[in-house]
């Protein structure tokens, strides 16, 4: 009897690296990709999926329930499984494709699963919702007293994760999903009645929804970046700096600007970074010909302080490079003076540590 599973059913940034106040905003950039067996590496048979999920905001772990999957000697005995998956999916549960949108498998192989997950949003058969949600599967059983993950499985796990989410998302924290609270990487069982995947997977996702191996992992390949706009509690300036909105190329939904002079009057941008590590530096302004050409950031790092001119007369409306500089762990600081050429004026927007 086949022992696959029947899963037909209707279907903040990690505190480790940095510590946030509620009002900064944490974004992640994905990892770069990791080597994949495309489907027509693993000789995938056609898909008749149309239906597609309008983004993508939640990884579901699974495990394919199967020790067959797991008991292979080789990338080809993998590859093997793959079809035959595929198989059980489309031909004995009628499925458009194969369920998921990657598989990996005990040497820590990764495999394009669902036609077009590559670079698509097709939508799953994976976790009984399939709400904006991809599906990644462990090729094996590992409920208990059967097989245990190997670190290049749980290793190749974290890294198609670690990629194939979109940028900006997070593994930590949670949400509503199927009616139920789910994190934004979780299990499959949160979700369903079943118990996947095994508790010898589940194990590494358990630790509440601000830790554990998994949502560690993958958070550790991914490049944070924490912003500080001018509206958040890490940002001061006195009541000369002047809020406004009008600007369309500003940085959420205001900014501060103040008339340039010779006076010690800076806008000051205050992180507090959880490690010591090397740190690029990033300011944000509204561009208009009545800024400065001279706009002076100074940048605090571990060596001391370095002021950097920038041009706010262009470039508005994106992240521009002040520097990468050494940063020690703890309270670090931007500011920007109004100091400069007089006649002008100087913008107070948002600044990226990345």
């Amino acid at each position: 009897m086949n022992t696959r599973k029947n899963i037909i059913r209707p279907l903040f940034i990690a505190a480790a690296t940095l510590l946030l106040s509620p009002e900064l905003i944490a974004q992640t950039t994905k990892a770069p990709q990791p080597t994949i067996c495309t489907r027509a590496c693993w000789g995938a048979a056609a898909s008749s999926c149309t239906t597609t999920i309008s983004a993508l905001s939640r990884a579901i772990i699974h495990h394919t329930e199967n020790s067959n999957d797991f008991n292979v000697t080789s990338l080809d005995g993998s590859k093997s499984r793959m079809r035959a998956t595929q198989s059980y999916h489309q031909n004995t549960l009628g499925w458009c494709d194969i369920g998921y949108h990657f598989t990996v498998d005990k040497f820590g192989n990764i495999f394009e699963a669902r036609a077009n997950s590559m670079s698509g949003l097709p939508r799953g058969a994976h976790d009984g919702c399939n709400a904006n949600s991809f599906g990644f599967s462990c090729l094996g059983n590992f409920n208990p007293g059967i097989n245990v993950p190997p670190t290049a499985m749980r290793s190749a796990l974290y890294d198609v994760i670690a990629w194939r989410m979109p940028n900006g998302w997070s593994p930590y924290g949670s949400g509503t999903y199927c009616g139920v609270t789910a994190g934004y990487t979780d299990g499959h069982r949160v979700v369903s009645t079943k118990t996947c995947p095994g508790d010898n997977v589940y194990q590494y996702i358990t630790t509440n929804y601000s830790g554990g191996e998994a949502r560690n992992g993958i958070a550790a390949r991914r490049t944070t970046a924490v912003i500080v706009d001018n509206n958040a509690s890490g940002f001061t300036a006195s009541s000369t700096w002047v809020t406004a909105t009008s600007a369309p190329d500003k940085y959420g939904s205001d900014y501060r600007f103040r008339s340039t002079q010779a006076i010690s009057d800076a806008a000051t941008w205050t992180v507090n970074l959880g490690s010591t590590k090397t740190y690029s530096v990033h300011a944000w302004w509204s561009a208009g010909t009545n800024r400065s050409a001279s706009a002076p950031y100074i940048v605090y790092h571990a060596s001391g302080s370095t002021t950097v001119a920038k041009n706010q007369q262009s470039n508005g409306g994106s992240w521009q490079s002040l520097g990468s500089w050494s940063m020690n762990a703890g309270s670090n600081q931007v500011k920007l003076s109004c100091w400069t050429t007089t006649g002008y004026v100087v913008i107070a927007d948002a600044i990226k540590w990345q």
